[in-house]
């Protein structure tokens, strides 16, 4: 009985830069036309790998790695590719296949000619073409690195996809999204978090650039990057260019990789509260003190359900307006009093701390100390780092409590800050600054008011229920309304 050859059919290029897949295209229609013009059956749609390179045996194929499979289950007689080059550039791919065709008979098929690997002289010109393949590999590969050292010894970034913020250059800053890029750093130099910048980002239809989408992972690459603070990454070092142009300073790139570098600060903070309100209120009643949590629709003692209970938009509300009310008041004190609380070089001084200690530790070991010098370097660089440590801590807070503060002050207050008069607390003024206060994200909403107010909520219905104390605009509490 005859049975017809069952091929499959093997479609890859490395580069599809246009994404327009015509290459493969190509490839297919000379490949079904040999299957058709044999006689054979077509076992299934042909495997595709697009735009996955065949250089590295690291580098995954998934529609390689299907079709092998099912060469051993038995599946297909012949394979057909456009080239011997397509369907692999690794000679020790290339003698999985020789044994295939020796041991099983497999019949392989290019468009520009049949490989019969059967033959001696088949499995020669198959072995020649791959090892030239690879050796071109090899050469391109340090050709291109070779340039690659010269265009970051000019000051210039290496090739390869656009960077956000960036011309296909890589040099000139695309304004667009240049802006965005600022908005980031100042964003986290300010004390904002990875997640709820991307959230700003994504509610604002902000567009992340073509196979791309926002999230935390995504703007920690992007402010990790040297490349926005003027410098190239060379064997490992970021060196200053004197070609690229900065979508940021130097300093607040610095200052920003450091802030994401610092171990203290918390990149998986678990759930995050949904509510203003939330944990930011804490019950009234004698001897409790508990936080208020979220629930059924409003905040109640976290210890106790039948202490104390608010509707959420109730509080939430007050809480925004004596935001709103503490800015109007010490708005101007925030400008001037806004402090950086750098901590790169504090944390810089840390590390330095770090290795000076443990070479003092080798050298002990060595023999290069004694022990009671040792010893002594060692206390003292101990007491060194307690004092960096408590300096570093002191300049966290000073970032969130002040340099935060200003920068929120800005944006619901604006540069023009005026001082106002008790009498307009009431007017139009206050409903604005409160609606600028509410269109902040949640993360800056929540640490500015931390940072302005204590609030206790007690028995009742009425106002006097819920207790604020300024911590700034001192001159809004009860003591300083009674004159005492």
């Amino acid at each position: 009985m005859f049975t017809r050859t069952r091929a499959a059919v093997y479609l890859r290029i490395s580069r599809d830069d246009l994404a327009t897949g015509l290459a493969v295209e190509r490839q297919r229609e000379d490949c079904l036309r040999i299957v058709t013009e044999r006689g054979w059956s077509l076992v299934g749609e042909p495997y595709v790998d697009n735009a996955v390179s065949a250089s590295k045996r690291t580098t995954r194929r998934p529609a390689y790695e299907s079709m092998s499979a099912a060469f051993e289950a038995g599946e297909f007689d012949a394979l057909v590719c456009w080239d011997l080059d397509r369907l692999t550039r690794q000679p020790r791919q290339l003698e999985d296949w020789i044994e295939a065709a020796e041991g099983r008979g497999l019949i392989l098929v290019t468009a520009n000619g049949e490989a019969d690997l059967a033959t001696d002289d088949g499995r020669l010109f198959a072995r020649i073409k791959a090892s030239v393949a690879r050796a071109e590999i090899e050469r391109k590969g340090a050709r291109q690195k070779r340039a690659n050292e010269q265009r970051l010894k000019m000051g210039k970034p290496a090739p390869g996809r656009r960077r956000y913020g960036y011309e296909s250059d890589g040099l000139t800053p695309r304004e667009s999204e240049a802006t965005h890029v600022r908005r980031m750093f100042e964003h986290v130099a300010s004390g904002g978090t990875l997640r709820s910048m991307s959230q700003a980002l994504k509610a604002e239809g902000v567009d992340p650039a073509p196979g791309k989408q926002w999230g935390p992972g995504r703007v920690r690459y992007i402010l990790k990057n040297p490349s926005y603070g003027g410098q190239v990454r060379h064997l490992g070092e970021s060196l200053p260019s004197a070609t690229l142009t900065p979508i940021v300073a130097a300093a607040l790139a610095e200052e920003v990789r450091a802030i994401l570098a610092d171990d203290a600060r918390r990149t998986t903070p678990g759930p995050t509260p949904r509510y203003l309100g939330s944990s930011m209120a804490t019950c009234g009643v004698q001897g409790c003190g508990a936080a208020l949590v979220n629930r059924s629709g409003g905040y109640m003692c976290r210890e106790n359900t039948a202490h104390v209970y608010i509707k959420r938009h109730l509080l939430d509300a007050r809480i925004r307006r004596e935001v709103a009310l503490a800015f109007l008041s010490t708005g101007r004190d925030l400008f001037a009093d806004a402090r950086s609380g750098a901590v790169a070089p504090l944390i810089a001084a840390l590390h330095r701390n770090d290795e000076i200690a443990r070479s003092a530790s080798d050298d002990r070991d060595e023999g290069l100390l004694s022990a009671p010098v040792a010893r002594a370097k060692l206390m003292q660089l101990r007491d060194e780092r307690l004092d960096i440590e408590s300096r570093l801590e002191r300049a966290r807070n000073d970032r969130s409590a002040s340099s935060s503060l200003a920068e929120v002050a800005r944006e619901v207050l604006g540069d023009d800050a005026r001082e106002v008069s008790f009498g307009e607390f009431f007017g139009p003024m206050l409903d604005t600054v409160t609606a600028r206060f509410e269109a902040l994200d949640l993360d800056r909403q929540r640490s500015t008011a931390r940072a302005l107010l204590e609030i206790s909520l007690f028995k009742g219905r009425g106002r006097e229920r819920v207790q604020v104390w300024h911590r700034v605009a001192d001159m809004l509490n009860p003591h300083a309304e009674s004159g005492d």
